[in-house]
């Protein structure tokens, strides 16, 4: 007999949380303060000097120069060390909400553990090289022949994981010239545009994607709209091992109760016929497995229904694969 999802059940929906953007609005507050003052207390030239019998400043650029000047602990300009210390400092404060929006928005299936160390340590040493080859024409084409002798391979779960790469890129470059004002809109603006791109799921098939960024008429989501099949047939578990079209699907979750509601709702809007054909507690894995013989509809296909397992089921539902008859 085959399962039938509750009414009240509903698909999990991508909430990216008050307390996601409270934390990262006060982590760029705290952050910007911090690299403000790092800024007045080590200097990159020498510190405006204001004579001691000189009337407070009136204006808001005459207040920053007094104070610096008042807190800067290298009057003169800090050691080129020491300014290369402070511009890697800004680059990973800056980077950390990178690492962080990467994993908010990646499920257990689809997250890589070595991009985020990645992600955190190089703006580090992009910001390194740029100190040193910084005004040496030289330096620079002996570093040029030095990475293209050198040969970096390494492949990614996901394609728009690549983006993460290039932003970490992006905030070193900028912290490496003493850009760190870019470095910060550039973290800001990429942060809010990925949790954005997240929440709204513009990775969604054809149908959804186009009606986020296209807004189409009536007319224009008939035309693009797929035919609608009939509602779902629910058979017994003897008729669905009968039906030759049907695939037996494995389905790892972590807690069967909460992932269970979720499968079945995105079962019976993508699948022809499906049933539970068996319960696993746990694999040799440790994690519990569902597995069902399902027939897909055709407009979805199989690829399509595990992506949307994975998907609308995150955070319970682990992976899906194939099992093998019997």
């Amino acid at each position: 007999m085959s399962a039938e999802p509750s009414p009240a059940v509903r698909v999990a929906v991508r909430e990216i949380g008050r307390h996601t953007l409270v934390r990262l609005l006060g982590y760029y507050v705290i952050a910007g303060g911090l690299l403000l003052l790092l800024s007045a207390v080590l200097p990159q030239n020498a510190a405006p000097t204001v004579a001691p019998s000189a009337p407070m400043p009136s204006t808001m650029g005459g207040m920053l120069d007094w104070f610096r000047g008042e807190v800067a602990l290298f009057p003169n300009g800090a050691p080129r060390w020491v300014d290369a210390l402070f511009q890697m400092i800004g680059a990973v404060v800056l980077v950390i909400p990178l690492a962080f929006t990467y994993v908010r928005t990646r499920t257990r299936v689809k997250f890589d553990h070595s991009l985020v160390q990645t992600v955190i340590m190089l703006p580090v040493v992009v910001t390194a090289i740029l100190v040193v080859v910084r005004d040496s024409l030289a330096l620079a084409f002996s570093l040029a022949g030095i990475v293209a002798a050198v040969r970096f391979r390494n492949n990614l779960k996901e394609s728009g994981d690549a983006v993460y790469i290039f932003g970490a890129i992006g905030i070193g470059f900028a912290s490496g010239i003493h850009a760190l004002s870019v470095a910060a809109v550039l973290s800001i603006m990429f942060v809010v545009v990925e949790l954005a791109l997240w929440k709204f799921n513009f990775s969604a098939d054809f149908e959804r994607t186009f009606a986020r960024l296209c807004l189409p008429s009536k007319a224009d989501l008939a035309g693009v709209a797929e035919p609608a099949d009939a509602p779902p047939e629910k058979p017994t578990a003897a008729a669905a091992a009968a039906d030759g079209k049907s695939t037996r699907l494995r389905i790892y979750v972590d807690r069967v109760e909460a992932a269970r509601p979720l499968i079945e709702t995105v079962l019976a809007r993508d699948a022809k016929r499906w049933s539970l054909d068996a319960e696993e507690p746990t694999t040799e894995h440790g994690a519990p497995v569902l597995a069902y013989r399902v027939r897909p509809r055709k407009s979805v296909g199989l690829e399509g229904l595990r992506s949307n397992l994975l998907r609308e089921g995150a955070p319970h539902v682990v992976a899906a694969d194939d099992a093998p008859e019997l």
